[in-house]
């Protein structure tokens, strides 16, 4: 089993930042390579489309409002990941800035463990960063 977290200071407040990552749906929104997002089974299923009409699947396993923090699993779609809980979250460090990250932990499947710590660590990275973008424009 791997972790891989992406994260990034923000200079803003964390009930901003939670405003646009909080949402279980709202990926699209801060991660570019998630077109669309439609909740499923009572919003605990989500179903996402990717660039290229990728599909995949997520569960919510827990939402904590006011820790600002969820965790969802991987049900199916083409990551090669086995056991996968990813978690994304908001920090407060101050009255006006906050550590936003996304991240994950799960065993590779049919690539090696610095592969895939490349690979999600880049994307993680990626999107938090176009979060810090948007919430400080």
């Amino acid at each position: 089993m791997i972790e891989v977290v992406g994260k990034i200071e923000v200079a803003v407040s964390a009930d901003r930042a939670w405003r646009l990552l909080g949402g279980f749906d709202s990926l699209p929104l801060w991660i570019p390579m998630i077109e669309t997002s439609v909740l499923e089974e009572g919003g605990r299923v989500r179903h996402l489309t990717a660039a290229g009409g990728i599909t995949i699947r997520e569960r919510m396993l827990t939402f904590d409002e006011q820790a600002r923090l969820y965790t969802y699993a991987y049900v199916e779609g083409p990551d090669p990941v086995k056991n996968y809980i990813g978690k994304v979250s908001v920090e407060e460090k101050t009255s006006d800035s906050c550590v936003i990250s996304w991240g994950s932990r799960f065993e590779p499947a049919g690539l090696s463990e610095s592969e895939a710590i490349e690979r999600y660590g880049n994307a993680y990275k990626s999107s938090v960063t176009h979060a810090k973008s948007i919430l400080e424009a």
